[in-house]
């Protein structure tokens, strides 16, 4: 196992309070199927977009997004895909501890 260092603790701090809240991840997931402006983004998840805005640049700041500029328009791109499948291994292995303790319960 890996020993790491205070900041690098610090800086894994900081992107899992960022994926502490669900409609950043939805805006995560939505990312991941390509580059949006906020929006689009808003428009899609239901958002105002100064929230969009807000939950985008705490995003930003945790180093999971980036934004690109082209003349009036931001758009906004994943800079770490994979978090997105520390996300489903995470569910996976989630909803199969509850399951089977569902079903130990059901058995009791």
């Amino acid at each position: 196992m890996t020993t790491l260092r205070d900041s690098q603790v610090e800086l894994l701090a900081d992107a899992f309070q960022a994926l502490a809240n669900p409609h950043r991840l939805r805006i995560l997931y939505r990312l991941a199927q390509g580059p949006h402006c906020v929006c689009e983004l808003a428009s899609v998840l239901g958002l105002k977009k100064a929230l969009t805005s807000k939950y985008l640049a705490q995003l930003q700041e945790a180093g999971l997004v980036h934004s690109r500029k082209s003349g009036v328009t931001v758009s906004y791109e994943l800079t770490a895909p994979c978090v997105l499948s520390m996300c489903d291994c995470t569910l996976d292995s989630i909803v199969k501890t509850k399951r089977g303790r569902i079903e130990e319960a059901d058995t009791d």
